[in-house]
């Protein structure tokens, strides 16, 4: 197969914008370069990707393709990034992304004590919920994912963190809330349950029919916003609600199911570069620190010695 990356990049290009004549400006080329290009790089695949001459729409095959080819362009950038960190002296960059709890309990102080030592360290972290992680670290677009993960994924890697237990949102002045007995899934029954990233990715316990839970929100402040407005309540991770409004509570469900488990996501078979592992024995010391305030359970890795 002759196909090279500047190929791949011609394709993208024209998969995104629909039009040779765009593509070939934005990539500083002649139409008709841009053209031959994608006329090698459908024989090399053996298929047509585009319906018709236009290149407006692409085939079913090129479809798959192009989800192909801007995983790999990612995560070839994401590489370039690296080397090119590293040319400047940066020692290395570093991309991670982690669902919002771990962003805002933990990861501040993560960073600051990495820069403490490693300052020229280039960093870029998101936050996202849990299948957003996975799909970041499998495209390439992040080296590292903090995250939970349902179902297998046999490009991606998974090792437990931790696990945390999961709790119910709700108003202070909620019955739920002030119910001296333990919480049961079966308290739900009946109740408006505002679903969520942790819903969707979960399979906890016997959460209501989606009938009575209407409202999808991904966004944490909004769905405190919502419990705050007595639209409904809703599930959550510990970690998740670290700090709450003073008219907000969070109760935990006695049920064994409803914890959660939150681990390190990488790409199967790929190594961390020295600077994201040393990235991550923080996030393993930081762990510890905060184990006993959220009744978190740490994996084996992560526990503290015993000496």
């Amino acid at each position: 197969m002759r196909t090279s990356l500047a190929t791949l990049r011609v394709f993208d290009a024209v998969a995104e914008s629909g039009s040779i004549r765009l593509a070939a400006e934005r990539l500083g080329r002649t139409p008709s370069a841009v053209s031959e290009k994608l006329k090698q790089f459908e024989q090399d695949i053996g298929a047509p990707l585009f319906e018709g001459g236009r290149k407006n729409r692409l085939t079913p095959v090129g479809s798959f393709v192009q989800t192909q080819v801007r995983d790999l362009l990612s995560h070839v950038d994401r590489k370039l990034a690296t080397l090119q960190a590293y040319s400047r002296n940066a020692i290395g960059r570093i991309d991670i992304a982690s669902v919002p709890s771990i962003a805002v309990t933990i990861l501040p102080t993560v960073i600051a004590r990495f820069r403490t030592q490693w300052p020229a360290v280039e960093i870029t972290a998101r936050d996202a919920d849990s299948r957003s992680v996975a799909d970041l670290v499998q495209s390439g677009t992040v080296e590292l994912g903090i995250a939970s993960m349902s179902g297998e994924r046999r490009a991606l890697s998974f090792t437990p963190l931790f696990e945390e237990p999961l709790g119910i949102v709700c108003r202070r002045d909620d019955p739920l809330y002030r119910k001296r007995s333990g919480r049961r899934w079966s308290d739900l029954i009946g109740r408006t349950v505002l679903a969520n990233a942790i819903s969707d990715t979960n399979t906890i316990g016997t959460l209501p029919p989606p009938a009575q839970a209407p409202i999808v929100v991904y966004n944490v402040l909004s769905l405190l916003a919502l419990v705050r407005a007595n639209i409904g309540i809703t599930i959550l991770p510990q970690l998740s609600v670290s700090e709450l409004p003073s008219d907000v509570g969070f109760v935990p469900i006695e049920e064994a199911d409803a914890r959660r488990t939150v681990g390190v996501i990488t790409r199967a078979g790929e190594a961390l570069s020295p600077a994201t592992a040393a990235l991550l024995h923080i996030v393993r010391g930081a762990l510890r620190e905060i184990a006993g305030d959220f009744s978190i359970t740490l994996s084996e890795d992560v526990q503290p010695e015993r000496h």
